[in-house]
Parts: C-alpha cells; structure tokens; sequence
C-alpha cells in the first residue's frame, strides 16, 4: 500500500511539473519562499476581513503573524539570496537586465512595506485600538506596496525559474 501511494504521489510530480524543482535546490528554496509568501498574503486578506467586521484585536494578531512569518523569510531566504545570488549573478553583470530592474524595484518597495508593517505592529503593541485608526492611510499604502512587492517577486520568480519549471 505505501509503495503504490508513494508511486502515486511521484508520478502526479513528474505530471504536475514538480520534479525538476525537487532536483534543483535554489528552485526548491524559491518555491517554498513564495509558497510562504502567499500564505502571508492570505494572513493579510484574512486581516482586512476581520477589520471589516470589527474584530480589531484578531486584526491586529493577524497582521503581527503575516509580519513574523514575512520577517522570517526575510532574512532566512530573501536577503541571503539576494546578497550571494542575485547581486553577482545579475545585477553587478547587467544592471539594467530585466531581472536587475525587478529585483532592485521589488526590494526597494519590499523595503519600505516591510518596515512599514513592522512599525504598524510594532506601534500596534504599545497603543490603543484609538491610535490604529489615525494610522489607516499608512495600513492601505503598505498593503498596496506589499502587493506590487509580491506581483514582482512572481515575476522575478518566472523570470528565473520558468525554465526549470518547464524542464
């Protein structure tokens, strides 16, 4: 039985195209740091909808999940690639390649929302429900840049592994 799931289970990879990325470990790191950056969308959306109905405080530890999880993938993936795979392989040859321009644009806005979300958190902690609401402008950019940040990590991601994928 278990060898006939396990047949099962690979054969559906090599049919779904996920084989090559299992083969290829930067494709493997990326997929899973995009995988992990659509469940932090996920804990964003899911903490809008509790704004909207008025559940402040389960809005509020739901953004501070999807911050941590960002800012853990941050800086176990997103930054180590970027400083040892990007930067030489792309950016310091081609600085005006496509792939240099979206990295550079995505990590300048991802920047900027992650540290706006983390001091939308951060300031979250220490105030009332009162103070978040003067803070809304500011919540609905960062969600805004943090969006294009994700369209243009998936566009980075094709960009780069699309071929692997296709493999």
């Amino acid at each position: 039985m278990k060898v006939k799931l396990y047949t099962l289970i690979v054969s559906n990879y090599y049919l779904l195209g996920f084989m090559p990325l299992l083969n290829n470990p930067y494709a493997l790191i990326a997929t899973t740091d995009l995988s992990i950056q659509i469940i932090v969308l996920f804990f964003l959306l899911y903490g809008y909808l509790l704004k909207m109905q008025m559940k402040f405080r389960q809005h509020g530890i739901a953004m501070l999940v999807a911050v941590v999880l960002h800012l853990a993938m941050l800086f176990s993936i997103m930054i180590p690639a970027f400083v040892l795979g990007v930067v030489p392989r792309f950016i310091v040859p081609n600085v005006y390649g496509v792939a240099s321009v979206v990295t550079l644009v995505m990590g300048v806005i991802g920047a900027l929302a992650v540290s706006l979300g983390t001091w939308l958190v951060a300031s979250w902690r220490f105030q009332d429900v009162a103070g978040c609401f003067k803070k809304k402008r500011i919540m609905l950019a960062t969600m805004a840049m943090w969006l294009v940040s994700l369209s243009l990590g998936i566009v980075l991601y094709i960009i780069l592994y699309w071929a692997v994928i296709l493999s």
